[in-house]
Order: structure tokens, then sequence, then C-alpha cells
């Protein structure tokens, strides 16, 4: 289930929602005041990997090609 962030349109308050995807979004109320007038937001992601790796392509990213 994925997590979605949401913003009370009544209070400002954002909160995020572990929620299903066929879930409707008419079913969500803001924690605070318990209103149901919700938007969803974009949210930002991170992304943990090491960077300092080489790739499957080899040391450099050679392209294969002479």
């Amino acid at each position: 289930m994925p997590i979605y962030e949401y913003q009370c349109e009544t209070c400002g308050k954002i909160f995020e929602r572990l929620q299903k995807i066929n879930e409707s979004q008419n079913s969500i109320r803001c924690p605070v005041c318990g209103s149901k007038e919700t938007k969803r937001i974009l949210s930002s992601f991170s992304y943990s990997g090491d960077y300092g790796s080489s790739s499957s392509c080899g040391q450099g990213g050679s392209t294969g090609f002479s």
C-alpha cells in the first residue's frame, strides 16, 4: 500500500495516509480537525543508494562501441 500526503483545506494541516490504491479519496479525514475537505499533494521522495558503485556496463559506463 502506498503512502500519500494530504493537506486539509480547512486547517492547513499536512498529513500522511497509508491507503489502498482503490480506496476512495472522499473517505479521507483530517486528523486534526476532522474535515473531509482534503486534497492529495505532490510529495517528495528520497533515494538511498551507493552513487560510487559501478554499473552493469563496467567501470566508466562503457557503451560497448569501438
